[in-house]
């Protein structure tokens, strides 16, 4: 037995050794150095490019977090922001462009920001039967961003999705308005379509709303009032189509 000693003492000796450059080399490969700013940037900058959002978020991230005094902050902040809008995730994108305008509003791209948080609420804008907060907000965003931002490159697509944001709330006026005229409700009925003619007089709705109010006067058999109100349809909308069941209207009132 005493000759079987130093074999095995070898044997278990070898084996030690041999586990613990085995944990050691494991261990150390998952150990990987922590980039520098730039590398990083270009590390999420690179994930964006390639539309992998997901990603982005995280790298964008880890810059924001380890480097806040980075350079290029704001456009790392704004690339976030992006990397949540492309991903459909409206919602963040809003609150990480707000954190931008608040955290650099001397930034070069605050003005950027300013216009996709108008233009996030306006994806999240639902179809006029539904409740428009978002559609609210988007407007809200849009007015404020043009008032801020008069002479911007986004100023004429501002101008158009606000415009599309109001024809929206302009239906949706019109379309109750015109639900209460169903029901005899006039009174109900007027409040919703002046409402159209007041607050969204540059809508593709107006014309409609004329003819409604001129609709509501002939059922209570207001004709004169009625016969204002289609000549008034016939002169500022000649070739809409509420123009032409307007002088359908007036042919029967003679």
């Amino acid at each position: 037995m005493r000759r079987d000693l130093p074999k095995k003492f070898n044997f278990f000796t070898f084996f030690i050794i041999f586990l613990s450059f085995l944990f050691s080399s494991c261990g150390s490969s998952k150990i990987k150095p922590i980039p520098d700013a730039e590398t990083q940037f270009e590390i999420a900058k690179g994930e964006f490019q390639k539309k992998h959002f997901t990603e982005a978020v995280t790298e964008f991230r880890k810059l924001i977090f380890n480097y806040p005094g980075f350079a290029k902050i704001d456009s790392a902040q704004y690339l976030l922001a992006m990397s949540y809008y492309k991903n459909d995730e409206y919602p963040f994108a809003i609150g990480e462009f707000k954190k931008l305008i608040s955290s650099f509003p001397s930034s070069s791209l605050a003005d950027d920001a300013s216009f996709m948080i108008g233009k996030a609420n306006f994806e999240l804008s639902p179809k006029p039967s539904l409740d428009q907060a978002y559609t609210h907000y988007a407007i809200e965003a849009f007015e404020s961003f043009l008032e801020e931002y008069p002479q911007s490159d986004l100023a004429p697509e501002a101008k158009k999705l606000l415009s599309q944001a109001k024809n929206k709330l302009a239906e949706k006026a019109y379309k109750n308005g015109e639900l209460y005229v169903k029901l005899k409700n006039y009174k109900a009925a007027m409040i919703y379509l002046d409402e159209v003619l007041t607050e969204y007089h540059e809508s593709s709705w107006t014309s409609w709303a004329l003819y409604q109010k001129g609709e509501v006067k002939r059922f209570q058999k207001k004709n004169g009032e009625a016969k204002e109100f289609y000549q008034k349809v016939i002169e500022n909308y000649p070739e809409s189509k509420p123009a032409k069941k307007a002088k359908e209207k007036l042919e029967e009132l003679k």
